[in-house]
């Protein structure tokens, strides 16, 4: 029908299912779907938006929402997350996510989200914004901060490899590579082996 405007849930978190469904249901606008097969699923309209709690994984290549924004490139992607998840929000947003919100955020505020999307195509929580431009500036900076010797231990990390094949490449010892890795996540102002994954997952001109 003219003036709809379609929501599809896709989410891992049958709570989370649950609130957002309480909340839509006080805006008879909106339509719910749950798939992205939907027969009812308009195409080639900006009345279409994807609530998602999928996020990149970590380790390899694949982000859902590459997926969805290559199909369906008209739909509007909001993401609901955590701010612990910065880096691979950072990497939905540049699969083409349009819109942030955080699962501890008030039913209004979610609301306010929604309305935003369907009327200007992107809306972010204030509390996210700090950290994508962090992200941002940690991705243009990476080779510029870490030594040589430093960039290939981190690109060893990220690929998986153990501490003793890492200190057999460098030439270096096993207590001589951890050393190097604390020095690593101080210099990135990061505090583990997944966020230097996700880091390195985004910067690939890196690798």
């Amino acid at each position: 029908m003219e003036g709809d405007k379609y929501i599809i849930l896709l989410l891992d978190d049958q709570f989370l299912e649950i609130k957002i469904k309480e909340v839509l249901s006080g805006f008879p606008e909106y339509k719910l779907l749950f798939s992205l097969d939907d027969a009812s699923l308009p195409s080639g309209k900006n009345n279409t938006l994807v609530i998602t709690t999928l996020l990149p994984s970590l380790g390899d290549n694949y982000n859902p929402l590459s997926e969805i924004k290559r199909k369906f490139p008209w739909i509007n992607i909001l993401v609901i997350t955590e701010p612990e998840n910065s880096f691979r929000i950072f990497e939905t947003f540049k699969a083409g996510a349009n819109g942030f919100c955080l699962k501890s955020e008030s039913a209004l505020e979610f609301a306010h989200h929604v309305d935003a999307m369907f009327k200007l195509g992107n809306s972010v929580s204030i509390s996210l914004l700090p950290l994508l431009i962090k992200n941002y500036q940690k991705l243009s900076i990476v080779e510029e901060v870490l030594t040589v010797k430093e960039l290939n231990i981190a690109k060893e990390i990220s690929a998986g490899l153990s501490y003793k094949l890492i200190a057999d490449r460098v030439g270096i010892s096993i207590d001589g590579v951890r050393f190097h890795i604390q020095k690593i996540y101080r210099k990135l102002e990061i505090n583990s082996k997944g966020e230097l994954i996700a880091l390195f997952l985004s910067n690939k001109d890196s690798n």
